[in-house]
């Protein structure tokens, strides 16, 4: 984890930045810096890029939690014990660790998983 510094620069090449004020913000202060763009953050190969919705409570040890958002890159190659969506032979899309995922059926790497704070925003059971 890299050294918090003020503006905290959110990732190296993404042109944005975060700034935390205490009281009132001066809005001209707020002009000086590029506005913040999770494409930018998140998204590496847009036109490899995916996002799904994850069903399911399996990987709540794991801080992956039932509708979350997995932002899934095609052009990564995954790493050892990195998280991957497989395609599984009953013909469903599965999360996995790349260890643990038969190689061949492999779909893309997950790069982020999205999840609301608390329970605002969470899909609710109909």
């Amino acid at each position: 984890m890299e050294p918090v510094t003020e503006p905290y620069a959110a990732s190296a090449g993404t042109g944005t930045s975060v700034a935390v004020h205490a009281g009132f913000p001066n809005p001209a202060a707020e002009r000086t810096g590029s506005p913040l763009s999770l494409d930018k953050l998140l998204i590496r190969h847009p036109s490899s890029t995916y996002f799904f919705r994850i069903r399911g409570h399996s990987w709540h040890a794991q801080g992956v939690f039932d509708g979350d958002i997995a932002v899934v890159d095609r052009a990564l190659t995954p790493h050892e014990h990195g998280l991957v969506v497989w395609w599984q032979e009953s013909g469903e899309f599965s999360l996995g660790r790349f260890k643990r995922a038969a190689r061949q059926n492999i779909w893309g790497t997950i790069t982020t998983i999205i999840h609301p704070y608390g329970d605002s925003g969470r899909p609710h059971a109909s």
